[in-house]
């Protein structure tokens, strides 16, 4: 809800059903043009699909629940509809595939969503056996380096962050699509955030920030100072965030995404934990006629004047 406002759009919740049981669910964030009232509608890491018995997802299903999400938000309702299921779902990108285009889905314009994830039902001793050597190495270095770690919530932590945060963009030149602030507000049943910062006598030389939803936990922001980089405070940090994202029942830690080309070192430092890859393409499906190509032209030439 808060990143529908953030657009100036609007939520909108839907449960797929088969023979009277529930079968699946969508959040859509719809955004719609003045007069013609209708626009694009986005499910960002959905449908969520209900696994069957044994937690597999039934492949066989994800064709008639898109095709569902198809017949009333694009070809009754007249939205584009796009959606890119959750790198999570258990489901290949192939076989995403396969079944969106089987009913009338083409691919989106946008990057995918490229990740990996560390499986939390390992323990300690694994997790540190499936780590890269020199990243092992990092972290033990970083562990004899006498850091202290504080985690938790609230405006002293957040402050304290986005104070190395703020530096980091100004050296590194970059700017979040969606900034730190905008995460540390929300908490609730579905989403809470954490910030994690290392310190070592009394000085604050890096900070992460995760994101926790049930079953799962997201690397969302990270920062170090240049005082604290030869201590290798984010692998300190990031060993961490493993133990306190499986103490709170998480069975899985996304990293964050990753891009080789717009930030090779970060991919690298994240690459280097081995966890599982993930990949989540962009799919999109209109009514046929003339409104599609309009919003679609529409919403090209307003990419076109905001990177100008």
């Amino acid at each position: 809800e808060p990143a529908a406002a953030r657009i100036g759009g609007r939520t909108r919740y839907l449960a797929i059903e088969e023979g009277g049981t529930l079968v699946a669910a969508a959040a859509l964030r719809i955004k719609t043009l003045p007069v013609l009232g209708r626009g694009i509608a986005w499910c960002p890491s959905g449908p969520l699909l209900l696994p069957r018995v044994g937690g597999i997802s039934d492949e066989g299903r994800l064709g008639p629940i898109l095709a569902a999400l198809r017949q009333q938000i694009a070809l009754q309702e007249g939205h584009i509809l796009r959606l890119r299921l959750s790198g999570l779902s258990g489901l290949s990108p192939e076989t995403i595939a396969q079944a969106a285009v089987a009913v009338g889905f083409s691919r989106g314009p946008g990057l995918p969503y490229r990740s990996l994830a560390l499986d939390l039902s390992q323990d300690d001793a694994m997790l540190m056996r499936q780590l890269d050597g020199k990243w092992r190495t990092d972290l033990r270095f970083a562990q004899k380096s006498d850091l202290v770690l504080e985690h938790g919530s609230g405006p002293d932590l957040e402050k304290r962050f986005m104070t190395m945060f703020e530096a980091t963009k100004v050296q590194k030149g970059f700017q979040p699509d969606i900034p730190p602030q905008f995460h540390f507000p929300l908490d609730g049943p579905g989403y809470s955030v954490e910030t994690m910062i290392a310190t070592r006598d009394g000085q604050d030389l890096a900070g992460i920030v995760v994101g926790y939803c049930p079953g799962s936990a997201t690397y969302l922001f990270g920062t170090t100072t240049p005082a604290g980089r030869q201590l290798r405070p984010g692998y300190f940090l990031q060993w961490a965030a493993l133990g306190l994202a499986r103490a709170r029942g998480c069975l899985w830690y996304d990293l964050g995404g990753v891009d080789a080309d717009a930030n090779p070192d970060v991919t690298r430092f994240k690459t280097r934990m081995n966890g599982v890859p993930l990949l989540a393409e962009i799919w999109q499906a209109g009514r046929p006629g003339l409104v599609t190509p309009v919003i679609l032209g529409l919403e090209r030439l307003r990419q076109r004047r905001k990177r100008q």
